[in-house]
């Protein structure tokens, strides 16, 4: 009895009648017959049946669920330095493309370090150009240049590698030809066939793999991780054994030949029932078949020699069935991290002291991204404030609502002041994991004193770090601690600067009172004496603030005063000094200013506050009495002088300014909006 479609570890028997099945749980035989490869002939559409159970026949029982194809898989191009006993070169910009061309586990890290929420947008089209421009060469070089971690059973990995890269080529090859689809993109070709089956690699060769397994069927991972529906398409095919898809039918056509031709230039994997599929492409290619297995064969080796990997060396090297993890990027000296941090301690902006720690963890300890976030509103939300992760994307969805998991540890980590990781379990969702594109976090208190400023998450995505070591975290507490005590101490100054700022200015206007007016105004007398620089002093007035009160009541009364509190600075200079005096009085303090330019000013303040007036609804003028700075003045008796000139503005009709003269036998000069020699602006 035909087992029910989507069932786990059995091959989907049903036709579907040509449409795509819908069983994604479940795994397939990794022969992934071909027949559909010409299903356009009838004949052949009956051997899919037979030729799935004979596959499926020859396969060792594989384990229960899926292997997360980046959490268990290594980097190819890294087994392949450590197989020839190489270090890691140094790859330049150009080194990417070639590496992303030949590393189906690489391809897909990228791909979903891309695709993160994090960094906005999602990339669509497969070409790798599209994937370095949004990651840039920093974040990919890393991923290239990551050690491997532990491996076994390599032999069978580089047969899945190679199978891999060889239908890759053939799939360009195929595309460019033209023969099975019109209009398939070749760039598009080359990665559908490096990563078509790539979710299977776990069944396929179970021992070479070291990550969890889930109940996450193939699909899945690819909703997941945000990748293009044009691969997600592909691994379809490849699991349910079949071309025949909805979406991106010529293209998944074009893998799944690209394959079969792979198999036929010697190109195989574990499991593999290759002779049907062989068979087929012969039948269907004909005596062009010849020239294009030896097409793919010279291709592989030249993608590979592209990527500075020779495939003979690699050969001869016969990889054995288990390989330690003794690559480790050298580090800097710790120390001199922390030293760098506390140097920080005279910053004036917590933004310079958060982007240097994020980048530290990185730099001194062994983890390729950190973050930064804070709780806010009422702790059900994350703001991420900054992120070093070696690309220049900045911050797209800086918001994100973790989950319940998420936030119960996080909110332990904060209460405790101890680092924990944070992981996958089994079943359950993490949105603040899927919005970062990772697996796993450590998440660092950053504290200073008794406030907890915020969390620090770190990662190993680029090059599969899996937990972190007991040191590790000690170290990533330690510089979290350094920044956190530096953030105090900023808070603290903020506060300070803050008591004095509010000790020093009036709360209606935002203007300087009385009392700091005054303070300075002594200062500068005697500083701009010694440097025989002018300065000019208004003393301003408004006319029958009291009536307006009684009128329109007080309220009306703070607003006009908050108004002219504006026009004021409206009219003034960046380095001028204004403050509330007093009730309806207002001080106006002009550094390196004649009185003629104080004048200028001044006409445009009485002019701008009957503007405001008729703006409220409200009669209002002011009256203004100018004075210079002189060779003898104190405090008292510049403010005298602008008072009588106050005052003489007050006798000739308000509404003017009026200038205080050196002259004693015509002290006042007065200019208001009737006065015919009023020429001021």
């Amino acid at each position: 009895m035909p087992v029910p479609c989507g069932s786990r570890h059995q091959v989907c028997e049903d036709d579907h009648d040509g449409r795509t099945c819908s069983g994604l749980a479940g795994s397939r035989s990794p022969s992934r017959v071909n027949a559909a490869l010409v299903d356009q002939r009838p004949a052949f559409r009956t051997c899919n049946r037979a030729t799935r159970r004979t596959a499926l026949a020859t396969l060792p029982e594989a384990g229960p669920d899926y292997v997360d194809p980046l959490g268990g898989l290594p980097s190819l191009l890294s087994l392949t330095r450590r197989v020839a006993g190489t270090a890691a070169p140094r790859l330049e910009r150009s080194d990417i493309i070639p590496a992303l061309s030949v590393d189906p586990v690489l391809l897909l890290r990228a791909l979903r370090g891309s695709n993160a929420p994090i960094l906005g947008s999602s990339v669509e089209h497969l070409h790798p150009d599209s994937v370095l421009s949004k990651l840039g060469s920093g974040a990919l070089l890393s991923m290239v240049q990551a050690p491997a971690p532990q491996a076994r059973d390599l032999g069978s990995l580089f047969r899945l590698w190679l199978h891999a890269v060889a239908s890759a080529v053939a799939a360009r090859s195929l595309a460019r030809i033209g023969t099975l689809a019109k209009g398939v993109d070749p760039d598009e070709a080359h990665a559908c066939g490096l990563l078509h089956d790539l979710p299977l690699w776990g069944h396929l060769c179970p021992q070479a793999t070291t990550g969890t397994r889930s109940h996450v069927g193939v699909l899945e991972w690819g909703k997941l991780w945000r990748l293009p529906e044009k691969v997600q398409t592909c691994w379809l095919a490849a699991h349910c054994g079949t071309s025949e898809t909805h979406a991106h039918q010529d293209l998944v056509r074009v893998v799944v030949a690209g394959e079969a031709v792979a198999i036929l230039a010697g190109y195989t994997h574990p499991g593999s029932t290759s002779r049907v599929e062989v068979d087929l492409v012969k039948s269907l290619a004909g005596d062009d078949l010849a020239g294009l297995v030896d097409q793919v064969r010279v291709g592989v080796r030249k993608a590979l020699a592209r990527a500075h990997i020779d495939l003979a060396r690699l050969e001869r090297s016969a990889p054995r069935e288990t390989l330690a993890s003794t690559e480790l990027r050298s580090l800097p000296r710790f120390e001199d991290g922390i030293v760098k941090l506390q140097e920080l301690g005279g910053s004036e902006h917590d933004r310079l002291v958060l982007t240097s720690l994020v980048a530290a963890v990185c730099h001194y300890l062994r983890f390729d991204r950190s973050f930064f976030v804070q709780w806010i509103g009422k702790g059900q939300t994350l703001l991420i404030q900054t992120k070093h992760d070696r690309t220049a994307v900045p911050v797209g969805g800086r918001l994100v609502v973790p989950s319940a998991a998420e936030a119960a540890l996080m909110g332990r980590v904060a209460g405790l002041g101890r680092p924990e990781v944070l992981g996958r379990q089994q079943d359950l969702r993490f949105r603040l994991l899927d919005h970062l594109a990772s697996d796993s976090v450590l998440v660092v208190p950053v504290f200073g004193g008794s406030t907890t400023h915020g969390l620090l998450l770190l990662d190993g995505s680029y090059s599969v770090k899996q937990g972190t070591e007991e040191h590790e975290r000690t170290k990533a507490l330690a510089m979290a601690g350094v920044c956190g005590q530096t953030m105090t101490t900023l808070v603290l100054k903020k506060s300070d600067l803050r008591s004095r700022k509010e000790a020093q200015t009036d709360s209606l206007t935002g203007l300087l009172n009385r009392r700091a007016a005054l303070g300075q105004l002594e200062r500068e007398i005697h500083r701009l004496r010694r440097r025989e620089q002018p300065m000019a002093v208004l003393m301003l007035d408004l006319d029958h603030f009291k009536e307006t009160n009684d009128t329109y009541g007080h309220l009306t009364g703070d607003r006009v005063l908050a108004r002219v509190g504006q026009v004021l600075c409206e009219s003034l200079r960046g380095s001028d000094v204004a403050a509330r005096y007093g009730g309806e009085e207002f001080l106006v303090i002009q550094y390196d200013t004649t009185i003629e330019d104080a004048s200028i000013v001044a006409a445009r303040i009485y002019k701008g506050v009957e503007a405001a007036g008729r703006e409220l609804d409200v009669p209002i003028t002011i009256s203004i009495g100018l004075t210079d700075l002189r060779p003898d003045d104190t405090v008292e008796s510049l403010l005298k002088r602008a008072d009588q000139a106050l005052y003489a503005s007050k006798h000739r009709g308000r509404n003017r300014f009026s200038i205080d003269s050196i002259d004693p036998g015509d002290s006042t000069e007065s200019h208001g909006p009737h006065d015919p020699s009023d020429s001021h602006p």
